[in-house]
Formats: structure tokens, sequence, C-alpha cells
């Protein structure tokens, strides 16, 4: 076989003046510090619990003057609550649920898909979700909580053929698009979440330990 042959058989040499185009480097790999990955996951933890007692805190309050003074905790004062402790924590905080009375609640998609995964379950049977994850914009430390009806959450959110007029008046009122009635004890409501972006452990300090609540894993009704 000729030279010539052998030539043709390879790869042509760049024309002269065309570009050559350099191959992408590869991409860095990911650095993890687990330390900072346990201390985001503290903190996010620790401000969902902030956040389940502060609203179960004032709601209980409220309802000692009836459902009405309730109802008006929820609407006005639950966001207010749930900006005091974004802003104590840094940590971005809320509820959701499938079936929303205040449309502000509707939750970033993770929450979404957990709902979306636990649809039908009883709150005691919906897993408790914390992880650490890494997405486009960086990472994050993630906890979700099940939100469970009580008895007391009835009032509001339960049977609409039950619910008394008063109430059922101001929830028209208030929320047009209500979709959260129609609930049993025990039922999945929401969920209470806590989202964290992760630091390098020497500038993300060990949060303080959270005020106690009677029970974390039922904190609020989703106003």
């Amino acid at each position: 076989m000729s030279l010539f042959l052998l030539n043709a058989c390879g790869e042509a040499p760049p024309r002269p003046g065309a570009q050559v185009v350099a191959p992408e480097p590869p991409a860095p790999a990911e650095v993890v510090d687990p330390k900072a990955d346990a201390l985001a996951l503290a903190k996010a933890t620790d401000a969902g619990a902030r956040l389940g007692a502060a609203l179960k805190g004032r709601l209980t309050q409220a309802m000692l003057d009836g459902p009405g003074a309730a109802m008006t905790a929820c609407s006005d004062e639950a966001q207010g609550l749930t900006a005091q402790v974004r802003g104590e924590s840094g940590a971005r905080v809320g509820r959701a649920s499938l079936k929303l009375r205040n449309p502000t609640n509707s939750g970033p998609d993770w929450v979404q898909a957990w709902l979306t995964a636990n649809e039908g379950k009883p709150g005691a049977e919906a897993a408790l979700s914390s992880e650490v994850t890494t997405t486009p914009e960086g990472r994050f430390a993630r906890v979700i909580r099940p939100i469970t009806v009580e008895a007391g959450c009835l009032t509001c959110h339960g049977d609409p053929a039950a619910i008394p007029p008063p109430v059922k008046e101001q929830l028209t009122a208030r929320y047009p698009q209500d979709a959260a009635t129609g609930y049993k004890v025990g039922d999945l409501r929401g969920a209470l979440w806590a989202e964290l972006p992760v630091k390098p452990a020497a500038e993300n300090p060990a949060p303080a330990p959270a005020p106690a609540t009677p029970d974390p894993v039922a904190p609020t009704q989703e106003g």
C-alpha cells in the first residue's frame, strides 16, 4: 500500500487558517464537606422546628378566643412568623399542601414532589425527609416534616357540612378558592419545610437549641 493511501485513510490535517476547537475541560469534581453538610442540616432542622413551635403556639393561644380568632391568626400572622424565622435562621421555611387554603403556601418543587409521593397516606405514615442535595444553584440542606390533622383542626379543615356557618362565612370571604377542607383526624394535611445553603463549616455555626414543642411532627395547620 502506498504512502498516499495510508495518508488518505487517516485524519486530514487542518486547512491553513482553519479554527481548531479545543476539547472542553472536564468539570471539576464536587467537593463535599461532611461537617458543613451536617451543620447545614442541623440548622435547617432547627429552623423547621422553630417555625412549627411558633405557629402552633400562636394558633393554640388564639383558639382560646374561638375559631374566628384562630382563623385571623392563621390569615394575618402566620406569614409574619414565617418571615421572622426565615430572618433569624437564614433558611427558607414554609408550609405547603396539595389542598391549599392560602395560595402563597404552594411550596417549591421538591416539597410538592414529597407531597405527591405521600398523598393519601395517614400523617403518621408520611416519611420525614432530611437530606443534603446538590442542585444547579448549589448544595442545600433540606428538611420536610409532615403536618397531621388533629381534632382541633376540624373546625376549619373538617367535613364542610360540619364546619360552623360563621366559620364557613369567614373562610369564603378570606379564601374564595379554598380547597383545604374534608380532612379527618390523622390525615396528612401538608408539610412544614426548610432549606438552607451549605456553607463552609467555619461560616455556619451550630444552631442554638430550638424551643420545646409538645408535638414536633404535627406542628400546625396550613393556613
